[in-house]
């Protein structure tokens, strides 16, 4: 059994309803606010919507990129992708990218793992 709503849809409810129905009814001196409540509601909603599926999809580009052919066991992705993003910036920092398929592979990854977050906190970016 799915619940419905799930909570991104909750968010996107109560948003509209703040954008839509609450924003015109405020003060101005009151505006600027309620709209950073309504765009960090999108991005709670966008992060619950994609961010399990970006965290893994980065996890997976950097087993890649660090030619890790084995199966990921872990349980705990957020911890995973933390250890080896300080592995990644360590060895950046120690040349192993420099230069090559290394370093083709390594902007791919870059390029791929911005876009994912972007498309979580402002979509919009990505139109331009």
């Amino acid at each position: 059994m799915t619940d419905r709503p799930s909570g991104a849809e909750l968010l996107k409810i109560a948003r509209d309803a703040l954008t839509r129905e609450l924003v015109s009814e405020l003060p101005e001196s009151k505006l600027y606010l309620a709209l950073m409540v309504a765009n960090a509601m999108a991005i709670a909603a966008r992060e619950l919507e994609l961010g399990d599926g970006a965290d893994r999809a980065e996890l997976t580009s950097l087993r890649m990129l660090f030619e890790d052919a084995g199966p990921d066991t872990s349980e705990d992705v957020p911890d995973r992708l933390e250890a080896l993003n300080h592995r990644l910036c360590a060895e950046i920092r120690a040349g192993r990218f420099s230069g090559g398929a290394a370093e083709t592979r390594l902007r791919d990854h870059l390029r791929r793992s911005a876009e994912a977050r972007v498309a979580i906190s402002n979509p919009k970016a990505l139109k331009s």
